[in-house]
């Protein structure tokens, strides 16, 4: 009888091996579960199971967690029948070289709009390039990217925190009520986050709305502008516009192109994190005439690569740039006359000026 127990039990630690094999492999730094309770593991536990399930779907979960260096973790959730989601998680305090693919900034071809409802926040998409009537349904994209920013406060360890969450699922753009749905993972995802790295971020209401993603064949007489390239002077050559709305985004861009819609110039401005990455990086380039920390004011470098400029914010210095554009060729050479570089100083001085004002920022360097 003893001998049949012992037997029994050896059979059942066996099949409960045999299951845990089925659902959990390790191939080197990933780990890739399917199980329910998966969930409540991914990404060091900072989701939310009912807010991915109402996202992705009720279907059987496959989970693959992964670290990719100090302060970011990450992970993908796939939901077989339903959708699926890859999440980051940065301590911004860790920006720089090593992750320089870590904050989301849009697609080159569609600008992403900001979050907006008190979130400091990109959502973007990659829309069909081969000619799609809509580019933004659902079987035209590829993924849909919802990134916030987070500030910690004083008492936290962490200095701030990033969270992006790109998103496939079987809905259309198209539809306003929808969109919305792209993004309660990562505003879940960042309060879970806040709350574990003991943030203390103020956080955004519930998104209800979202403007689509800017299209790059947008384009809008530039004296009309009233987003991103309002107040910008028009010029010989420059009259038209593509733009996103102002809306505390962490990254925005204006596009600036001649009557025949090829681009002229586009300016950038950077908050936060993403002012942090960006200076780094230049840091890092053998030029001596790139931005930096130790050179605050306006400069055009001596290739006429960019020109730029920077104000004090109370997430710290954000960054202000102009890059003329090589769209006419390879043969055509950037704007270089006085007039040209007399008109990158106003569109600069414009764009920075409008946009600091609205993250309460201190008035730019004048160029």
């Amino acid at each position: 009888m003893r001998r049949r127990i012992v037997l029994r039990a050896v059979v059942a630690l066996v099949a409960a091996a045999l299951a845990v094999a089925g659902y959990l492999q390790v191939h080197g730094d990933f780990q890739r579960w399917s199980d329910e309770s998966a969930l409540d593991g991914a990404c060091d536990g900072l989701l939310d199971r009912n807010t991915v399930r109402g996202v992705l779907g009720p279907g059987a979960v496959e989970v693959e967690n992964e670290r990719r260096g100090a302060g970011l973790v990450g992970c993908e959730v796939h939901v077989y029948g339903g959708g699926t989601a890859e999440i980051r998680v940065l301590d911004t305090a860790h920006v720089g070289q090593s992750l320089l693919d870590s904050l989301y900034a849009g697609s080159p071809t569609a600008p992403a709009v900001p979050v907006g409802h008190g979130w400091t926040g990109l959502f973007g998409a990659t829309p069909d390039r081969f000619g799609a009537a809509d580019p933004f349904k659902a079987d035209e994209y590829k993924k849909v990217t919802t990134s916030l920013v987070l500030e910690c406060t004083g008492e936290s360890s962490a200095k701030g925190l990033s969270v992006t969450v790109e998103t496939t699922l079987d809905r259309t753009l198209d539809d306003p009520a929808e969109r919305p749905q792209f993004t309660r993972i990562a505003t879940s995802t960042a309060a879970g986050a806040s709350k574990a790295r003991h943030c203390g971020a103020k956080l955004g209401k519930p998104v209800s709305s979202l403007d689509l993603p800017v299209n790059e064949d947008e384009y809008e007489p530039l004296r009309t502008a009233d987003g991103t390239c309002s107040g910008i002077p028009a010029a010989r050559g420059v009259v038209i516009a593509t733009e996103t709305a102002r809306g505390g985004a962490p990254y925005e861009t204006c596009r600036l192109a001649d009557a025949d819609h090829s681009t002229r110039y586009v300016l950038e401005a950077h908050y936060g994190p993403y002012a942090q990455e960006r200076l780094l990086g230049y840091e890092e380039e053998p030029h001596d005439d790139v931005p930096n920390t130790d050179t605050p004011a306006h400069h055009r470098d001596p290739d006429g690569r960019m020109s730029w400029t920077t104000a004090k914010c109370p997430g710290g210095q954000a960054l202000f740039t102009v890059h003329p554009s090589f769209e006419r060729g390879e043969n055509r050479k950037y704007p270089g006359g006085k007039a040209d570089l007399a008109y990158e100083r106003a569109a600069l001085k414009a764009f920075a000026e409008r946009s600091a004002k609205a993250h309460e920022c201190s008035a730019p360097v004048t160029p």
